[in-house]
């Protein structure tokens, strides 16, 4: 499986190659809402800050504290939007997106595909600071992740890979993703779709995902993951309400393979989130 997914990113790079746009790549999921072709190709940047209400349920245990399978879980959040691009060198957040925050330098743009350098931490802190549930388990840190990635416009699609490799010693282990996002225009109403899968390295998944046999117990047996795919699948649409206000919306479901799902630490193999936000545009 890891070979494959090494196959796959370079084939996306090749797909990327002979597609004849130029762009400087940006994070796909805020590029697919604003209907980008090709957004952020110099210096300079934008900032849109709001709040939101989102619904979801959770298939991790102990995110958030106290969770259960299938609960439903109703939260406010602060939605961000922003990028900025110095020279090559850039930042994004967006809180809506799988990857919030992101670091960067655009190393090449060929006549139509762009490549970055980027580093991006994917994985949360888990330790009982974090949330109760996880007292008596050993600590689980978060990873920075640093790699390429490879982002084509492809007319009313973008596609995005990544291949990513943690340099914290956190765990040493490798994640590589694919995502395929297409946008509509109606009036001014900008309809998006995602689908994406991502494949997390087997020293990713002992890390987060087992039960070593020194924090094992009756509720924790004792259990080795191997590596391990999910998927994600999204809909949404962004409306702007004014020159200074934007809606957002959208609804998120994530597949969690059986590789997932045997750990102790997983409660389900899928979980949905529905999300909508209003933010000013500066």
């Amino acid at each position: 499986m890891h070979t494959m997914f090494r196959a796959l990113f370079s084939i996306c790079l090749a797909i990327c190659c002979g597609i004849s746009l130029t762009a400087i790549a940006g994070d796909l999921a805020s590029d697919v809402r604003k209907g980008a072709s090709g957004p952020d190709s110099g210096n300079g940047g934008y900032l849109e800050v709001g709040g939101g209400l989102m619904t979801y349920t959770s298939p991790f245990y102990g995110t958030p504290e106290g969770n259960k399978k299938d609960e439903v879980h109703t939260e406010l959040f602060v939605d961000i939007s922003a990028r900025y691009q110095y020279n090559g060198w850039f930042v994004e957040v967006f809180s809506q997106s799988p990857e919030e925050f992101t670091l960067g330098y655009n190393f090449y743009n060929g006549s139509n595909w762009s490549v970055d350098l980027v580093g991006l931490s994917a994985h949360e802190e888990m330790d009982e600071d974090t949330s109760k549930d996880f007292r008596g388990l050993n600590r689980r840190r978060f990873d920075f992740l640093v790699g390429p990635r490879g982002t084509a416009y492809l007319g009313n699609y973008i596609v995005q890979v990544h291949a990513l490799k943690d340099i914290w010693s956190t765990h040493e282990g490798e994640l590589y993703s694919f995502k395929l996002a297409r946008h509509w225009q109606v009036r001014n109403l900008n309809f998006h779709a995602i689908v994406g899968a991502t494949y997390r390295t087997q020293k990713v998944m002992d890390y987060y995902y087992s039960i070593e046999a020194d924090e094992a117990t009756e509720k924790f047996p004792e259990y080795t993951a191997p590596g391990g795919m999910s998927y994600i699948f999204e809909v949404g649409a962004t409306y702007p309400l004014s020159e200074s206000w934007v809606f957002r919306g959208f609804i998120r479901s994530v597949q969690l393979d059986t590789d997932f799902v045997d750990s102790p630490l997983i409660l389900d193999d899928h979980g949905e989130m529905i999300a909508t936000a209003i933010s000013y545009v500066f």
